[in-house]
């Protein structure tokens, strides 16, 4: 059986045991129990705990064993020192695979754990038993209700992400949802000891759920094998790449966090990008890169047109966008004489990026000028800027922000050139204007749209995403 198959195999569960489950609310063996019912999970569920009866309404057994059905996945919240004794039952019960929440293993650094670590593995595979960790969160898979927390509930859709570490995964989700960040499938994988980053990265790359692929790697186990299924993944789907440990306190935080050995990130950086992939250096440019992968169908070119900054906003906006590689055309011909026509004063006057202020009172407006640009061929990606300050001052605030997050949306749904909305930064104090944007930010995100919280991470999610799609023409 192959890698693809056995992964299927592991994420297709009929059934699973969270050994270690609790009745104490705030303990990882009650939260997988609970996550697993609240999100939906259709097997069976069967907690064990021989001090237990029940737990939150299921029937709960004194051992994997005494489960008279058979048992697919393992879930382990025991401590280390019961878990080679939990392989062994699991191998004599036919469970396929064990997810070892458990930790202190070799990520302490002290012999006694990377002779434990050393052990488990020895002991799993003259089992049969798939290990994924130890010191991990494992599985989330929204299309079968498995997750690991009742707080990772989203709904399904297009990226697969692996992650050496479960709380970033957590905040991937908790942070992505609200742009509409959704997964196909996710795996924390903690340490990696049998099944690892390479084994993850060909599963997504065949997985019909999988458009795009997204993984936070802190060290990987072999460099080749590796670099060689990061690029049978870069080949097929759009897959980014980000990588903790980069400098020497991040390595020496990651070796105690999952045992990885950090190495040289100009060596990384120029092999991911060899492979065909796109590395980023924080959580908010892997975030956007998804998002914006997920949401925009593909395109390259360089030309920008920006609308909705006003005064200097519009010439930081510009500034950005030549940084970034990009330009902003001026307008086109066709464009000035529809200004012209409209409000003759400012011809001649507006240009790219289109100054919001200058626009005021004169009849034409910001989304009417988008309009006319997502149509123009000049212009290869759209910024569409809301909620600044200028608007929300203003006595009719609610009602123009609406509107005009209104016409945005209509513009985007009818191109296919991508469409950046920058929703501004929700900390402003007045409690009605932040409800205001999150309100509007639901409305675009439900309707299909890319949603960036500033201009400047608008434009480097643009940037990056043409290129990489030039680069695949190339």
């Amino acid at each position: 059986m192959d890698v693809f198959e056995e992964l299927e195999r592991i994420f297709h569960p009929r059934s699973i045991a969270v050994v270690g489950a609790s009745a104490h609310r705030d303990s990882p063996g009650h939260d997988y129990v609970l996550s697993l019912l609240q999100y939906g999970f259709q097997g069976a569920i069967y907690p064990i705990n021989p001090r237990l009866e029940e737990l939150l309404g299921l029937k709960a057994y004194p051992s994997v064993e005494a489960v008279p059905g058979p048992v697919d996945y393992v879930i382990s919240c025991i401590p280390n020192r019961g878990v080679i004794g939990l392989v062994e039952e699991c191998g004599r019960k036919g469970v396929q695979a064990i997810q070892l929440f458990t930790a202190r293993f070799s990520e302490t650094g002290r012999e006694e754990g990377k002779r434990l670590e050393r052990e488990l593995l020895l002991r799993a595979r003259a089992m049969g038993v798939r290990i994924i960790g130890p010191n991990c969160m494992g599985l989330h898979y929204p299309k079968l209700g498995i997750t690991f927390r009742p707080d990772m509930i989203a709904p399904a859709g297009p990226i697969g992400f692996l992650s050496q570490s479960g709380n970033l995964l957590f905040e991937l989700n908790y942070l992505g949802r609200g742009r509409g960040l959704f997964f196909s499938k996710a795996i924390s994988y903690g340490n990696g000891l049998d099944l690892d980053e390479a084994d993850f990265l060909r599963y997504f790359a065949h997985d019909p759920e999988t458009r795009i692929i997204g993984a936070y790697i802190e060290g990987v186990k072999e460099g080749r094998r590796f670099w060689e299924a990061l690029r049978e993944a870069a080949s097929v789907k759009p897959t980014v790449l980000l990588k903790g440990g980069r400098t020497e306190g991040g390595g020496r935080t990651a070796s105690s966090h999952t045992a990885a050995l950090a190495g040289s990130y100009k060596v990384w950086e120029a092999a991911v990008r060899q492979a065909g992939a796109l590395p980023v250096k924080s959580l908010e440019e892997l975030m956007d890169l998804l998002i914006a992968f997920s949401r925009w169908t593909p395109a390259k070119g360089k030309g920008i047109g920006v609308v909705g900054g006003g005064g200097g906003r519009s010439v930081l906006a510009a500034d950005r966008c030549e940084e970034e590689g990009l330009s902003t055309p001026p307008l086109t011909a066709e464009i000035e004489a529809h200004i012209a026509v409209k409000a003759p004063d400012l011809a001649g006057w507006v240009t790219n990026p289109v100054d919001q202020s200058i626009l005021a009172g004169s009849g034409v407006g910001g989304a009417e000028i988008l309009a006319l640009m997502a149509r123009d061929p000049q212009y290869d990606g759209l910024v569409a800027i809301l909620g600044e300050p200028w608007a929300l001052g203003r006595p009719n605030a609610q009602a123009i922000v609406r509107r005009v997050a209104q016409r945005f949306l209509e513009i985007g749904q009818g191109i296919e050139k991508p469409i950046a909305v920058v929703v501004n930064h929700l900390d402003y104090e007045e409690e009605w204007q932040w409800r205001l944007l999150m309100e509007v930010r639901r409305e675009l995100v439900e309707g299909g749209m890319a949603v960036f919280p500033s201009v400047d991470r608008a434009v480097v999610a643009l940037a990056r995403f043409l290129a990489y799609w030039e680069g695949r023409d190339s």
